[in-house]
């Protein structure tokens, strides 16, 4: 039998093991958390990688219609001015895909990052998991010697016992 001491030690390692089991589980639901942000922010970077791909095919365009007007005519100046002003807008916006794009960049090795970090975690969780089974184990085998030693004593409890009659016999 286990003494209130050891008990309370496995009792205590038991809470210990709670206690951490529920830290890994919150760290799982933050990390959760992040992967979704950052799966967001992704599909928002890729969506804005395909706009900065649709106004740089529209940012060529302009420059290739922006000749072919300047031959033309002299009277079309005040569109092209026009057209300049929107490519100058076009190229600032071009600026902030490529940010956004770097941005992107970055979020992806945040989240590389965050799925190694879970797959630490997920493996602390399996040792954990096993900790529990061998522990599990060595209670059941203290149990089961705990119950042998008691049968043993008890065999040599019997046996005094027939050795002090054999010998009250002898000197008789």
């Amino acid at each position: 039998m286990l003494t209130e001491k050891q008990i309370a030690v496995l009792k205590s390692e038991n809470d210990l093991l709670h206690i951490q089991l529920e830290d890994v589980n919150l760290m799982i639901a933050v990390r959760e958390q992040e992967l979704d942000l950052l799966r967001e922010r992704a599909r928002e970077a890729a969506a804005m990688q395909s706009k900065l791909d649709n106004n740089l095919f529209e940012f060529e365009q302009m420059q290739n219609n922006m000749g072919s007007y300047q031959q033309k005519n002299a009277g079309y100046y005040q569109r092209l001015q026009e057209m300049e002003d929107e490519l100058y807008e076009s190229v600032k916006e071009q600026l902030k895909y490529a940010n956004a794009l770097k941005e992107f960049n970055s979020i992806q090795a945040n989240l590389h990052d965050t799925n190694e970090e879970l797959q630490e975690a997920a493996e602390v969780y399996k040792k954990m998991l096993q900790m529990k089974s061998t522990l599990a184990q060595t209670q059941s085998n203290l149990e089961i010697a705990e119950i042998e030693i008691n049968s043993l004593k008890e065999e040599i409890a019997a046996l005094m016992a027939s050795n002090e009659l054999l010998i009250q016999k002898n000197m008789q």
